[in-house]
């Protein structure tokens, strides 16, 4: 279920200009970062949830700009 919720957020982060303006405000630098930005934004999730989810994600730029914290 929180794969999920890390892939709304994902496809939200993609679609909603205003939540892409916020998170390239708040600059994460890490998973942990953009976890924490997503928390604040109402999506729980861990970092391993985020991973898979990322796993399985369409290639865009969101999610190339999301795959460089993974290592």
């Amino acid at each position: 279920m929180a794969v999920e919720t890390a892939r709304k957020f994902i496809e939200d982060l993609d679609r909603n200009s205003a939540l892409s303006t916020q998170f390239t405000i708040a600059a994460p630098d890490s998973l942990d970062s953009v976890v924490d930005f997503a928390s604040g934004k109402g999506y729980v999730f861990t970092k391993d949830d985020l991973q898979a989810a990322l796993k399985h994600y369409p290639e865009s730029t969101v999610g190339r700009q999301l795959r460089k914290y993974v290592h």
